[in-house]
């Protein structure tokens, strides 16, 4: 079964909301084996709606449309699929009976706009809603299923995991595959390399491989089409093999793992302490670092603040940014009692210059490393991350070495 996603809501479109929406419900229709080709973005406007449902339908066996359910004019999903696909609407008695529970059990007078909810086209299926005054519908026609969710993500999920689910479950039958995948996460390689390393296996077709740039890291997403789940984790397993040959120098975790806890475990398995100096990345690096669950076994000390601030706090004194790093990734180091000691400076005096090149050092044993880095210019908040992520790239693979 091919199915099309459409989000209605202008505040989408503007980016006043983020829609998380979309992922859950591209994850559930993976699960079930429904290939999903396009998802739809649309305004409150009842005819470029009414348009993107009828083009979907052209595509796709199943159209599922989040929002637009509520009680006001500008909530005009009903309508458009009505017109859409030539079915009138009606009052539904069980839709009517769901709207007036949300204001019964709470007391509350309905007022007289929520009697819209009750209207679904000739012939639906009306889904449940327990956490809201918005039913869904389901309706078939000429070989097309749509269903209609309410959009706010509590009752979304309610509805998409325990209406939903079921009938499309019904619906693709005992023959229907699972579509699952797995990310491996990659750092201190560019996509271009990747991509040169790899190359025969981005061809695959199941399973395939596709490769994401992420902030200074490399995503390679490992997707398999199968009768059940646990073919399915093996073809992956497979492909994963075969990846990992090619690059497993790169590869730091998979899935959710993030880059912080790479560096943490490997901080833990070698029993060794950190402590950190930061003048350019406002505490971001101390940030990452302490996301970890298991950091207080090996994070000691950080320190965050202008060079002047870090004289005094380390009691050294800086010649120029240049030196900045070597020297306070060794001065935190002996201050903190610490096996590594990291510093970041970014070629400036000040917290968070717009763009810099960025020094990191690494002081263990005695010995201090540092590599400067060309930073594209960005804002400050942008700059901050990726100063930090960077440092965690060149102290992952520094530990990996160890």
């Amino acid at each position: 079964m091919k199915a099309e996603i459409i989000f209605t809501g202008t505040e989408l479109l503007l980016g006043q909301i983020l829609n998380t929406n979309a992922q859950y419900l591209q994850q559930t229709l993976a699960a079930l084996g429904i290939d999903l080709y396009f998802q739809v973005t649309v305004g409150d406007n009842l005819e470029r709606l009414k348009e993107a449902i009828s083009q979907a339908a052209k595509r796709a066996g199943l159209v599922i449309i989040g929002g637009g359910l509520g009680p006001t004019e500008d909530d005009l999903s009903r309508e458009a699929l009505s017109r859409a696909i030539g079915v009138p609407l009606e009052e539904n008695s069980k839709a009517r009976v769901i709207t007036e529970r949300f204001f019964k059990t709470r007391g509350i007078a309905m007022p007289s706009n929520n009697l819209r909810q009750a209207q679904a086209p000739v012939g639906s299926v009306i889904l449940d809603n327990p956490v809201g005054t918005a039913p869904g519908l389901a309706v078939e026609n000429e070989a097309v299923l749509y269903v209609l969710v309410p959009g706010p993500p509590n009752e979304f999920r309610e509805m998409v995991t325990n209406q939903v689910l079921p009938l499309l479950r019904e619906k693709t039958g005992p023959r229907a595959t699972v579509i699952k995948s797995r990310v491996l996460k990659l750092c201190g390689i560019s996509e271009s390399r990747v991509d040169e390393m790899v190359g025969p296996l981005l061809h695959s077709s199941n399973p395939t491989l596709a490769p994401t740039a992420k902030f200074s890291e490399i995503h390679l997403r490992i997707t398999s089409k199968a009768p059940d789940s646990e073919k399915a984790d093996r073809m992956n397993g497979e492909m994963e093999s075969k990846v990992r040959d090619l690059l497993g120098n790169y590869i730091y975790g998979s899935d959710e793992e993030t880059l912080p806890e790479a560096v943490g475990r490997l901080l833990e398995s070698k029993n060794l302490t950190l402590a950190l100096a930061e003048i350019s990345s406002g505490g971001y690096l101390s940030h990452m670092v302490t996301s970890y669950p298991g950091c207080s076994g090996y994070f000691k000390f950080a320190v965050v603040s202008g060079i002047e601030g870090l004289e005094e706090l380390l009691s050294v004194k800086i010649t120029g940014p240049e030196s900045a790093a070597r020297i306070l990734a060794g001065a935190v180091r002996e201050k903190a009692g610490a096996d590594i000691g990291i510093a970041l400076a970014g070629g400036s005096k000040t917290l968070c210059p717009p763009g810099s090149d960025l020094t990191i050092a690494t002081s263990f044993m005695e010995k201090t490393l540092s590599k400067k880095i060309p930073v594209p210019r960005s804002g400050a908040a942008e700059f901050r991350q990726m100063a930090a992520q960077l440092c965690l790239v060149l102290l992952w693979h520094t530990l990996k070495k160890m």
